[in-house]
């Protein structure tokens, strides 16, 4: 019963471990005994066993990392992100999303047996069912170069890069469960509330940090980065060796409030 999340030893693999969620997670997998290969664009604070310099938004970075990676690994956590505005709406898109899933897909065939993934995905990507086709089609483009021209080739379909991204995220988890469940290899994704740490230091530059406000849980708490590492963490753990395919929201009741019709409904969350 000593380590029932089942990290030890593990070889696990994280992008996005220099800040704010997958750092807190980071912090707390070296803690737990597993090793941990990370991918960041900036230097990663917590004792993890290698770092990449990896731009999600780069392909050629990805697979330079891709390429240095152990040949079998257990557990993937997707932790890059970055807010759009300031960044944008395209760059987003390839960071989120594009990138995320050409890692994913490289990194599947070395998941191990009862190995996981674990993304994070968004509040702001909870109206996913409402634009299924669209995602749908995305996703069926498949390759990142491909992706890529689709944005260029329409621009103005993907003005909210950011949205669409988490959108992309939430769908692709779902639609692969059963094909992973096939290899024993599990999947998830966390749809957070408005969390602090550089992210949303990032996105205050330019928006008032109270236009985040309304998407906040009813008592008005903007979480902290540990609170959604710690849940990334139980869903690439052991405890939930069970449990794939699911968007597990982790907003203290915001999309409950949504459902229940309880509050104004901003991002038109079915």
């Amino acid at each position: 019963m000593s380590d029932l999340l089942g990290y030890e030893g593990k070889t696990v693999v994280m992008t996005g471990c220099a800040t704010g969620m997958g750092a807190a997670a980071a912090e707390m997998l070296v803690g737990l005994g597993a090793e941990v290969w990370g991918l960041d664009l900036f230097d990663v604070k917590a004792p993890i066993h290698r770092t990449f310099r990896v731009n999600m938004m780069e392909k050629d970075t990805i697979d330079a990392a891709i390429a240095e990676l152990p040949a079998e690994i257990d557990i993937l956590f997707n932790c890059a992100g970055v807010p759009s505005p300031p960044t944008p709406a395209h760059d987003a898109l390839k960071i989120n999303f594009i990138g995320l899933r050409h890692l994913t897909d490289a990194l599947i065939p070395r998941i191990r047996e009862g190995g996981s993934i674990a993304s994070i995905a968004s509040t702001a990507g909870m109206g996913w069912k409402s634009n299924l086709d669209a995602v749908k089609a995305f996703l069926e483009l498949g390759t990142f170069d491909a992706a890529v021209a689709e944005i260029e080739a329409n621009p103005d379909k993907y003005q909210d890069g950011y949205g669409f991204a988490k959108q992309c995220i939430i769908v692709y988890t779902q639609m692969i469960a059963g094909e992973l469940c096939e290899k024993n290899i599990r999947i998830n994704c966390i749809a957070p509330s408005p969390t602090d740490g550089v992210f949303m230091d990032n996105l205050a530059k330019a928006m008032p940090r109270e236009v985040v406000m309304p998407f906040t849980p009813a008592n008005g708490q903007i979480a902290q980065p540990i609170d959604m590492g710690k849940v990334m963490i139980l869903l690439g753990s052991d405890l939930a060796s069970f449990v794939s395919g699911v968007n597990l929201p982790v907003d203290l009741g915001y999309c409950a409030q949504i459902y229940m019709g309880q509050r104004d409904n901003l991002m038109n969350i079915t």
